[in-house]
């Protein structure tokens, strides 16, 4: 067997499992996981009992590690999971939440 290594995407594995090293932000998958729509950033706070800036920080991280993505319609920013990114780095995780 031959390991490929990669040391890009050592460094994606470690944004990925940074970011996932914290409690809200795994709900915050969890959450994007379960509700296949259009969410708002704030509609995800809400949700949560987080405040905007709260859920801006976490949303931050998760987009930085490509676990999430991000659009924007007017004032609203919507969050969508990068399902492609998952299973790349953690093929099962999501089935898992």
């Amino acid at each position: 067997m031959t390991i490929k290594l990669s040391r890009e995407d050592d460094e994606r594995r470690v944004k990925v499992f940074k970011a996932l090293a914290e409690t809200k932000r795994i709900e915050m998958i969890r959450f994007l996981r379960r509700h296949e729509r259009d969410t708002t950033c704030g509609e995800l706070g809400d949700m949560m009992g987080m405040d905007k800036s709260n859920v801006s920080y976490h949303l931050k991280i998760l987009y930085e590690a490509d676990l999430i993505r991000l659009s924007r319609s007017g004032q609203n920013k919507y969050s969508y999971l990068r399902e492609d990114t998952f299973e790349t780095f953690l093929p099962g995780f999501l089935d898992s939440l």
